[in-house]
């Protein structure tokens, strides 16, 4: 079952700005643009492509990536910091199927049910 609530979509949204900023280039995280570029690197081969819109959308918590998308980059890219973010966003995702990779996967994860569990008892969330 793929999770598509709110605290998922924070979860994704912290998931690529970590990633943003461990690729930065003179302290400035790595452009929309050049990081869909770097996912849709891997996805070509495939017939796929991932816009700079999209990442933004992640980004701002408006959609979540697409899980065939996301699988196709775990299969199919070097073991660089892509197959990392791929598997970190399927363990937000897809969670009884796929664990996250690293610590930022963890990390969002953790928060994700820590505000989940928050929702769900009526306390409101503290920003």
């Amino acid at each position: 079952m793929i999770k598509t609530t709110l605290p998922a979509k924070r979860a994704i949204s912290e998931i690529v700005q970590a990633y943003r900023e461990m690729q930065a280039r003179k302290s400035h995280p790595l452009s929309l643009r050049d990081f869909a570029k770097a996912l849709t690197e891997v996805l070509r081969p495939h017939g796929g492509s991932i816009s700079h819109q999209s990442v933004k959308n992640w980004k701002d918590c408006k959609h979540l990536p697409n899980p065939f998308y996301m699988m196709q980059i775990e299969a199919h890219a070097p073991l660089d910091w892509r197959r990392d973010f791929a598997q970190d966003v399927l363990g937000v995702l897809c969670p009884e199927q796929y664990p996250p990779s690293t610590y930022i996967g963890e990390l969002a994860i953790e928060q994700e049910r820590s505000e989940g569990l928050k929702m769900q008892s009526g306390r409101p969330l503290q920003a």
